[in-house]
Parts: C-alpha cells; structure tokens; sequence
C-alpha cells in the first residue's frame, strides 16, 4: 500500500509539498501540483487508505516517551515530530517518563499496553538503555533510536554529530581571539554531554591551548538552575573565561543572566554561545549564537524510515543510521575579546 512517503519519491518532492497538494494550498507551482497528483494517481494513492488501516487492526500511532516536556529541546523535538507525522498521515502518541524512577521497562510497558502504538521513537537517555532495546526487541515493536551513543543490530538510528558541532562551535571562538574559554557541560548520563564536552576539549588542543583546567569546565545539567549558580561562580573568579560555550541553550541563558547579575556585558566582555537552537535562542538579545539542531530532519527521516519498516521489517543483525547534517548559527553574543589573552 502507497504513502505519502512513496508519493514523494515518485514526484520527486518534499513530503510537505504532497501534504500541500493534498490539501489544495495556494504556494505550490502548478507543474509540481500535476507532477504530484500524477504520482498519486499512478500509485493509487488515497489518503482514505489511512481509515482502512485502521479498521484493519494496524496502528497508525507512533509513540514517543520523554522526561521534561518543559527543556527547549524537547519542545522543539515534540513538534517536528507532530509535523513530520501530519506530513506522513501519521498521528503521534506522547507520555511522560519518570527518568529518576527506577522501572524502566515497567514504565515503557505500560505506556505500550496503554497506547497499543507499534513503532516509537526512543529519545535521550532511554535510547540508551539495552534493557529498553531489548525489550522492544523481543515484543517486535518498530523502534528509532534518537541521537544514542552506539548502534544497535536490528533498530535503525537517526543523529546528529554533537562532536564535530562541539568542536566548530569552539573554533568559532577561538578564530574571535578567545583562548580561555568555559564550558556548561550538560548530564552527565547523557552522552550528548560527553560527546560535546569531548568536541570543546579537542578544539582548543588542536590550537595548541591544551586540555582546559578544571576552573572552566563545570557541571549545567541540561539544568537552568544549576548551570545559573556554576556560571555564576565561574565568572566570579580572578581569572575568568572571556567565553562560555553551554551543552544546550537553555543553560547558555542562565550563562547570559549570570553575566548580567555580575555587570558583565554581552558580548563585549563575555560571548556566550549554545546548542540546540530553541526558540529562547532567538528570544534573548543579543539573540544567541548556536548549533542548530535538524529537529525537523531528524523527524522526517525517523518517521521515513518507520514507515518503510512497514512493508519490510528490518533483519536482526542490520544496522542502520542516518547522520542529519547540522549548523552554526552566528548571532549577536560572540565578539573578539576585550580582557588580554
């Protein structure tokens, strides 16, 4: 049976120029309108098919569990995934995970049960947990593991290179001049942490800084709070970083306020940069300079690859993962130096 996915291959559009299509918007060339619906036409494809499948027993859910529904990542996460399930005629099932409990596997069970989904997207920290892995494994559910720290025979994976953004981001503010440069590393579970700590740390030894000491790499969290009092401490002393580059964006900003509660302007004696690009990025001025993150990318070829799993289920032992391009997003809180290296 036909998707939109299908359609899109055929026509040799976006997934969203067919859901335009469909949905008979203004914005789209006449040329392409016929080239889409002559692929439809072609497949025999029908949106009323979705209704079919339904009745026939077979979910058209996909599921996604997560911790704080509140973090600037997972906002954004949760509605590129929204989208990229309208665009696929899709509908996703979210719920709320106890990260701090300890049942796992009691809690993914009762979400499944409750919800009957049978594909899910696994995000940070649970895409990393075997018993989970497992677990989806054995009970034949269709799984994308989001950003994990390894690949796992038999699930497919969709990430980013939270090393090499690290690492430009970093060289961003040396090629300004900064050669003491802070770091808000996020939690430390979470291998994004590692990952961009590691990035940070080899770009200023590839310019010959050597490993940052202590008094610059502090714990964030991924926590406002925390990062806000650590940032705080860290500018307080004699010798403090001209630059802060924060794991996530939400921590950058608790980095910005830190610097205003001690009069530190930005970016004229402190540049601050993030990771994520959330819409506080943008909110804050000088807006913030970051990585960017492909959420919608990210969501569009999970849900891609879910929906092909349909028709042919993956071989235990294949190992597939997609890397989603990402950028650096120069705005207005980095400048060169004004304290001497």
């Amino acid at each position: 049976m036909a998707t939109i996915i299908d359609v899109a291959k055929k026509a040799g559009v976006s997934i969203k120029t067919v859901s335009r299509v469909m949905n008979n918007e203004s914005n789209v060339r006449d040329e392409t309108r016929r080239r889409v619906r002559k692929a439809m036409a072609e497949l025999e494809y029908n949106p009323s098919d979705a209704a079919r499948q339904m009745r026939s027993g077979k979910s058209r859910a996909i599921g996604m569990l997560y911790g704080d529904p509140s973090s600037g990542y997972q906002t954004r996460l949760n509605h590129a995934m929204m989208q990229a399930c309208l665009n696929a005629g899709r509908y996703l099932v979210v719920g709320l995970f106890d990260v701090a409990a300890g049942d796992w596997k009691g809690q993914l069970e009762a979400f499944l049960n409750r919800t009957k989904v049978e594909s899910l997207v696994m995000v940070p920290p649970m895409c990393d947990s075997s018993i989970l892995q497992e677990f989806i494994l054995e009970r034949g559910i269709k799984g994308i593991l989001l950003s994990p720290s390894r690949s796992v025979p038999g699930i497919p994976a969709v990430s980013m290179d939270d090393k090499k953004a690290a690492r430009e981001m970093t060289q961003h503010l040396l090629d300004l001049g900064h050669k003491r440069i802070g770091h808000l590393t996020g939690h430390p579970d979470h291998i994004a942490s590692f990952l961009r700590k590691q990035g940070y740390e080899e770009a200023m030894v590839s310019r010959g800084l050597g490993r940052p000491d202590e008094s610059l790499v502090v714990q964030g969290g991924f926590d406002f709070r925390m990062a806000l009092s650590n940032a705080e401490k860290m500018l307080s002393a004699d010798d403090r970083p001209t630059a802060i580059f924060a794991a996530s964006d939400d921590m950058a900003v608790a980095a910005y306020m830190a610097a205003g509660k001690l009069g530190l302007s930005v970016p004229e004696e402190l540049s601050i940069a993030g990771f994520d690009d959330v819409p506080i990025a943008q909110t804050i001025w000088p807006a913030l300079s970051t990585v960017a993150q492909p959420f919608a990318e990210m969501a569009e070829e999970s849900v891609r690859i879910l929906t092909e799993n349909d028709r042919a289920t993956q071989a235990s032992n294949h190992v597939e993962l997609v890397v989603v391009p990402h950028k650096i997003v120069v705005r207005g809180t980095c400048a060169p130096p004004l304290l001497a290296q």
